[in-house]
């Protein structure tokens, strides 16, 4: 694409290391020219006040119609080849706000704070299984299996068919280096195929869950389709629990490696949720933004972006900004972070799902805390392994032990 002849080529694991990212790039910017892992020209931006200009920038859009030509294999979610696409994350005005006030109808905020005693007593159920042995993965013991079963019971989605779902959400949010097209358009299409099927149901028979009350939800005459109730309950159901698992274990791994932070919060219960502030930017599950399109020509901090060129944003890097948060790389969770944490990006496309985030978090690690006394590494921190993809931070597996029982 003309204009990065010059870009500099970012491997994965540069984009949740906000230092090792600044010295690939060679300097502090707040806006740059790069090839992405899979060889797409972006135009990557990490300081955080450009960061929230660009998620709040309605020339810059979601829908691949808006971009270059040669950038449309580089997004197999937004082609006509990938069924669920009609969600509210790939919408753009006025279609975006229909769907996300539909879709708000059915996610309200009463339904999530009513999940708390659920969540708890789901927590505690997969933290008597591990109690008395002394040592656990706490992705596989927690992080994973928490935020899985919460959003799949407010689906509606049976018990018996949760670990085919997860199989199946986890090859779409490791689109990049992690997920081939071809998986991701046959993952698609499973998705698909199984929520036509619930969808139906849930028409003919309405229950007490989010597919029913997006079935249901209406205002005038405007409905839901079939299709984007479908895509929207894929985008919650992958939404709701990857981003989740990353809050959960990236902040238990960073209290684990500061055990001052760790007693403090362990000691005193209720500092907990402004706590995960600091653990969102400390090390944010979500590494960066993708997919948005310049609909026309624009500046993005002094800098030109052409129409069609591809913005990603960097959000480990704007949430390190240190004009913003002050000694960036030291954790303080007692930090005042003002509201400038991009864990749940900004603007019309923050996450709807925040809520429900938080108050798993806030559930998960102030129960870890009381009940895995003696909790640490199992592990040097240089043995851990992160899932291959620039989107996300995810960690395959934190193994530490505790004094059981």
């Amino acid at each position: 694409m003309r204009g990065y002849e010059d870009a500099v080529a970012l491997p994965v694991e540069v984009f949740a290391d906000p230092e090792a990212l600044f010295a690939r790039l060679g300097h502090r910017g707040p806006v740059h020219r790069v090839t992405l892992p899979d060889g797409m020209p972006t135009v990557l931006v990490t300081g955080n006040q450009a960061a929230r200009d660009a998620l709040s920038d309605p020339r810059l859009v979601r829908g691949i119609g808006a971009a270059a030509p040669e950038l449309h294999p580089y997004h197999p979610m937004g082609g006509e080849d990938f069924p669920l696409s009609r969600h509210m994350l790939f919408a753009d005005p006025p279609d975006h706000e229909r769907l996300r006030r539909l879709v708000s109808k059915a996610f309200t905020r009463r339904r999530v704070e009513a999940m708390r005693p659920r969540v708890q007593e789901i927590t505690d159920s997969l933290l008597d299984a591990v109690a008395d042995r002394g040592s656990t993965d706490l992705v596989e013991a927690v992080a994973l299996p928490l935020p899985i079963a919460v959003i799949c019971e407010m689906l509606g989605i049976p018990r018996e068919d949760r670990g085919e779902f997860e199989q199946h959400a986890e090859v779409l949010t490791g689109i990049n280096s992690s997920s081939s097209y071809e998986d991701i358009i046959t993952a698609g299409r499973w998705l698909d195929t199984y929520l036509g099927g619930l969808v139906e149901d849930r028409r003919a028979r309405p229950g007490d869950d989010l597919v029913s009350a997006m079935v249901l939800a209406q205002e005038r005459d405007d409905r839901l389709s079939d299709v984007e109730v479908r895509s929207n309950s894929m985008l919650l159901l992958s939404a709701g629990f990857e981003t989740t698992v990353n809050l959960i274990a990236n902040g238990m791994l960073t209290l684990l490696r500061h055990p001052d932070d760790l007693d403090r919060l362990r000691a005193d219960p209720g500092l907990v949720p402004a706590a995960l502030e600091e653990l969102l930017r400390f090390d944010s599950p979500v590494s960066s933004i993708t997919y948005h399109f310049a609909r026309q020509d624009l500046e993005l901090a002094g800098v030109r972006v052409r129409a069609g060129e591809h913005v990603v944003i960097s959000v480990a890097a704007a949430n390190h900004d240190p004009s913003v948060f002050p000694d960036p790389r030291r954790l303080d969770t007692a930090r005042e972070t003002g509201g400038r944490v991009l864990g749940f990006s900004h603007g019309i496309h923050y996450c709807l799902g925040a809520p429900l985030a938080r108050i798993e978090g806030e559930i998960a690690v102030t129960t870890m805390l009381r009940r895995l006394p003696g909790l640490r590494l199992a592990v040097d921190v240089a043995d851990l392994r992160w899932r291959p993809t620039y989107n996300l931070h995810r960690l395959t597996a934190l193994p530490v032990r505790f004094d059981a029982g």
